[in-house]
């Protein structure tokens, strides 16, 4: 099961450094169970921890996507594209957080960068991989094609229908769903999304 999922704007290189990177949209799924012996939480309380961890989440993907960035020979520009992308090629990868650290259990972090946005699935450990690559390959067009851009740059908004619709279609309460062409593709005109050829 995805416990949460995460689209974050990848802070830049600006004049006095590196910028931190922005949370454009983040859901949570399911609620972990209580510790035993654990009084019951406060909803503030819990809201503020749930902020965290996918503050934590969102740090930990800036900087997988920098490492990755400046480990490639050609640095691709960091803007959103105005053009189709291609997906298939599109960064990714995963790893872990140990328990603790901001989860109580051990939990497994994928994501997927595109160019100046990264989006990210925390999943249980024992949750496909495969199957996770392939819900962030077609969550990534889908979700960009759902932003508004502000300007040249990374700045941009995330019309909330527009996400809640994704989420109920392609990740039902947290469960990553085996989809064929057809459904997708019934999604996309349904949604008003254009397809690239």
């Amino acid at each position: 099961m995805v416990r949460a999922l995460v689209l974050l704007a990848l802070g830049g290189n600006g004049p006095a450094g590196p910028a931190p990177c922005r949370v454009l949209c983040a859901r949570s799924f399911g609620t972990p169970p209580p510790a035993a012996g654990d009084p019951p939480a406060d909803p503030a309380r819990e809201r503020l921890r749930r902020q965290e961890q996918i503050a934590a989440v969102a740090r930990q993907v800036a900087t997988q996507c920098h490492l990755l960035r400046s480990s490639l020979p050609h640095p691709s520009s960091p803007h959103v594209p105005t053009d189709p992308v291609s997906f298939q090629n599109a960064p990714y990868g995963v790893f872990q957080l140990p328990p603790g650290d901001p989860f109580p259990e051990r939990v497994t972090v994928t994501w997927i960068q595109v160019v100046a946005l990264a989006l990210a699935l925390v999943c249980d450990p024992q949750e496909n991989l495969a199957l996770a690559e392939l819900t962030l390959r077609r969550l990534a067009p889908r979700f960009l094609a759902s932003l508004r851009l502000l300007d040249p740059g990374a700045n941009a908004l995330l019309h909330p229908d527009a996400a809640d619709g994704l989420l109920e279609r392609l990740l039902p309460q947290g469960e990553m769903l085996f989809l064929n062409e057809g459904f997708i593709q019934g999604m996309d005109r349904e949604m008003g999304i254009k397809r690239s050829r």
